[in-house]
């Protein structure tokens, strides 16, 4: 497969990315199999099933800062794993908007490398603002899935 990332593939795949951060939440809020709906998420965006992904997600710390597995993962996501006794769900907020701004990205072949800001609003009105970095990867059977996933806290001197 010969495919190449365009950006419009960046844009879909950062769109797709903060839409299911608010999806993962609205499950949660009505009551739904939030597990169920986050292992798919991960299983349709992270390339956890067939490869190896680094996760350091941003409020993680001590030795289970970085995230390679999907069950880390999926803990950081909706909490509740006793392995993981840190990981409150942050995914669970509810948030209910997300969006990408100041994206700047290399492509190259099958692979776009982005950095941008993400910004989350809470259903209680809380806002906090982060700042990412992504490897997005066309995979063998087409689909756009992370390979890699940093994110942090603005630097606050």
């Amino acid at each position: 497969m010969n495919i190449m990332f365009t950006k419009e593939m960046v844009h879909t795949a950062l769109q797709t990315w903060c839409d299911n951060v608010v999806k993962v939440g609205k499950v949660h809020s009505e009551g739904g199999d939030v597990q169920a709906f986050s292992l798919q998420v991960l299983s349709e965006s992270y390339d956890y099933d067939n490869g190896h992904v680094l996760f350091k997600p941003t409020l993680t710390f001590g030795q289970q800062t970085f995230r390679p597995t999907k069950e880390g993962a999926l803990s950081y996501f909706v909490g509740g794993n006793s392995e993981y006794p840190d990981d409150k769900g942050f995914k669970l907020k509810p948030w209910v908007k997300v969006w990408f701004s100041k994206e700047d990205f290399i492509l190259h072949n099958d692979l776009a490398i982005v950095q941008c800001n993400v910004h989350f609003i809470g259903e209680d009105d809380s806002h906090i603002f982060v700042n990412k970095s992504f490897v997005f990867k066309i995979c063998d059977d087409g689909k756009v899935r992370i390979i890699l996933h940093q994110s942090s806290l603005p630097y606050q001197p």
